[in-house]
């Protein structure tokens, strides 16, 4: 053991009482949240020229807000689930990676897609499935076209993981409707570190993957555990702003202008298990650039409870062309609900993609071990380097494999 853990102690009392106190002030700003969402629960006019004074005074770098689809359900309405469709397909992928890593004896990267097709309401077993794809230089060791970039290898992974849902979802274009195709995270995608949306390429391979998977006439959904987004608390502090002179316009749609509050944070109290929230759609610069390559593709967003109890909040985005139609808003809601019903509070297709996408520490020494076979059949010596082989000596039975993972 080298960590000295009563050496910790004293912070981790001050560290509990700092946790405390911000508790409290928490609860007093959900609380005034709760009146704001309340007071303006169907002032449409108020909302309007909220959305406007923000998007007129705001740092559009930062702003991200929420805006009411429609004025059919208020602000804080909570949809209770509504029974499934006797027949569905739901097609749910997931993706893992094994990083480069310029230490070890080759240099390559992989990535492993797995998912499932889940025939919903029918005896039949549900078909899985993994396709893994290995990368490497093709030619000097420097290749350029090689990625070598831990960030951009994810960002080739999401644009896998999305390109496979489109392509399996056009292959079982004729299974039981509806078709529901669900991906474990937002649909709103742009590369982490992303700024310039209209030459990105990776955020219009996805938006084409988007539209693939309409043009098989199915629906597509992205499901967001323990979500960070905070556009609904912007508006709600978008309409307490416009009557207060000094509001720095400019912090909102950062945490300090909501408080550190997140949109979790007032759903947990609004929604019941079960329960939706109302549908918005997202205000912002990367929302915008996907309705100019797709109108369809914008992506809009409802709030659920997914669990049996308790207050788990999650955040399900859907593209416009299924907020269009209720009743196709309707079958996400059953669907994802009865998904999760068999495990508890996670949608079960969403856990069996991910089982057979993660690539294990095990799954990794032996690809390693086929490598070094194939290379030594070509007169390849295997070397890597002395920091890695020393970082196997020193760490012994507590050694990790750090290029795994989602």
């Amino acid at each position: 053991m080298t960590l000295e853990f009563e050496k910790l102690t004293p912070d981790l009392e001050n560290m509990a009482l700092a946790t405390a106190q911000r508790s409290k002030l928490r609860e007093a700003r959900i609380e005034e949240s709760l009146q704001t969402i309340k007071q303006y629960a169907h002032d449409w006019d108020a909302i309007e020229n909220a959305l406007t004074a923000a998007a007129k005074r705001s740092d559009e770098k930062f702003y991200r807000s929420a805006r009411p689809y429609d004025h059919d359900e208020t602000l804080n309405t909570a949809v209770s689930p509504p029974f499934p469709p006797t027949a569905a397909t739901i097609i749910a992928t997931d993706g893992s990676q094994i990083m480069p890593d310029r230490h070890a004896a080759h240099l390559y990267y992989l990535i492993n897609v797995g998912g499932i097709i889940y025939p919903h309401g029918s005896p039949t077993a549900p078909t899985v499935f993994s396709e893994p794809q290995i990368f490497y230089p093709q030619e000097d060791p420097g290749d350029d076209d090689f990625i070598s970039d831990s960030g951009k290898v994810s960002v080739e992974r999401d644009k896998e993981e999305i390109a496979t849902l489109a392509r399996k979802t056009w292959e079982n274009r004729h299974g039981a409707l509806p078709i529901l195709s669900i991906v474990d995270q937002r649909l709103l995608y742009w590369p982490i570190g992303g700024s310039d949306f209209v030459d990105n390429a990776a955020v219009r391979a996805w938006c084409r993957s988007m539209t693939k998977i309409r043009e098989a006439d199915a629906l597509l959904a992205g499901y967001i555990d323990r979500p960070g987004t905070r556009g609904v608390m912007t508006l709600l502090r978008s309409l307490t702003a416009v009557s207060e002179p000094n509001f720095n316009w400019k912090e909102l749609g950062k945490s300090i202008a909501t408080q550190g509050l997140a949109d979790r944070d007032l759903f947990r109290i609004l929604l019941e298990p079960g329960q939706r929230s109302k549908l918005f759609i997202y205000e912002s610069q990367p929302n915008k650039f996907f309705a100019e390559i797709d109108p369809m593709n914008e992506v809009c967003f409802f709030y659920l409870n997914p669990g049996l109890a308790g207050d788990d909040i999650v955040r399900v985005d859907i593209p416009r062309w299924v907020a269009a139609v209720p009743e196709t808003v309707t079958a996400v809601h059953a669907l994802i609900i009865d998904q999760c019903r068999i495990l508890g509070n996670y949608p079960y297709v969403l856990a069996r993609a991910d089982e057979m996408a993660v690539v294990g520490r095990q799954d990794a020494s032996e690809l390693n071990f086929m490598i070094d076979i194939v290379m030594q059949r070509h007169g390849i010596s295997t070397t890597v380097t002395g920091k890695q082989d020393s970082k196997g000596l020193a760490r012994g039975a507590k050694s990790r494999h750090e290029g795994v993972g989602h």
